[in-house]
């Protein structure tokens, strides 16, 4: 794949190596002087010193030619103006970077592959390390109002049961059903069984209720 990472700070840098040693054609956009040296020193890529919110510098990049394209600097306002620009060259996957949390739905509005927030994914890292159990959060969603949660069901009592009589809040919707390799989309009707790995999506301020109910 052709793939152009505009920024590559830490988080950029780790992504272009993986990428390159997976066989990838990859060009970096860097607006940083030192960073571009540095990078064009050590990187096995195509390196463009510029500022990747300039059209033309994404020209040069191969814009009109990239399979992909990952959105990458510590500014919103730069990420947000780049995604624009790639949305009129038609790039088939943009990916970007959400530095603060709550601009998130500006980046969704722009119908793009994927808007990913650093902070809320060390977060759930963060937190399933720390938090024992049978249960782990895999993502925060929606400024953090909401959560997508893995659970494996332990209970005895609740083998057997329909969703809908599981007694969950109306705030939560049981999504996957993983079940000995089988996957089982939920529905009210569907019954859940002792070691489902049951994938849910829940407002935050319920998911201490889910938690008692099914785990």
């Amino acid at each position: 794949m052709y793939i152009i990472l505009v920024g590559c700070g830490g988080v950029g840098k780790a992504l272009a190596t993986h990428l390159i040693n997976e066989g990838n054609e990859v060009v970096i956009v860097e607006k940083d002087d030192e960073r571009a040296k540095n990078l064009a020193e050590n990187m096995d890529a195509l390196i463009i010193h510029g500022d990747g919110s300039s059209t033309e510098i994404l020209k040069d990049a191969g814009v009109d030619k990239a399979d992909a394209v990952a959105v990458l600097t510590a500014e919103d306002n730069t990420n947000l103006t780049v995604c624009h620009i790639l949305k009129k060259f038609n790039v088939p996957r943009i990916v970007a970077r959400v530095n603060d949390p709550a601009k998130k739905d500006l980046y969704i509005a722009l119908e793009i592959t994927a808007a990913i927030s650093p902070a809320a994914a060390v977060t759930s890292y963060f937190k399933n390390a720390l938090t024992k159990g049978t249960s782990r959060s895999i993502v925060s969603i929606a400024n953090g109002k909401a959560e997508v949660v893995e659970l494996r069901i332990k209970k005895d009592e609740l083998d057997g049961k329909k969703i809908r009589d599981l007694g969950l809040p109306h705030e939560v919707l049981i999504g996957v059903i993983s079940r000995g390799g089988e996957v089982i989309i939920g529905t009210g009707n569907t019954v859940v069984r002792k070691e489902d790995t049951l994938t849910i999506i829940t407002k935050t301020e319920v998911i201490k209720d889910v938690l008692k109910i099914l785990s």
